[in-house]
């Protein structure tokens, strides 16, 4: 997995979850292990944070061999994803818009979500 979400650590017990994240905690790996881990994965769950980072076409190529799943609240509502070989898209869809602006209109954030 690209990102460590909360939560997470639950599923860690019952799966063999690797989390490469940036700013890496204990259990976590760093950046440049992506390199070795994502080629031998079977699915891969990569943060669309990616995409602003510009990490995502080097991400994407390195997972060539899994089930690619992009994610989180920054995901893109785009089929050309499937061209780059996204296979599930898992983000936020706003089905409130109006309360989504009064909550941003007053301060509040994804936590409110």
């Amino acid at each position: 997995m690209i990102g460590r979400y909360p939560g997470l650590s639950q599923y860690e017990k019952e799966f063999d979850l690797k989390v490469i994240e940036r700013q890496a905690i204990t259990e976590d790996f760093p950046d440049p292990a992506a390199e070795f881990l994502l080629p031998q994965s079977d699915w891969v769950f990569l943060t669309a944070t990616s995409i602003i980072n510009k990490t995502f076409p080097r991400l994407v190529k390195l997972s060539q061999n899994a089930k690619l799943v992009l994610m989180g609240p920054t995901v893109p509502w785009l089929n050309e994803l499937g061209e780059m070989r996204i296979d599930y898209l898992a983000g936020v869809a706003i089905t409130n818009p109006e309360k989504l602006r009064q909550t941003i209109a007053e301060g509040g954030g994804k936590k409110n979500f």
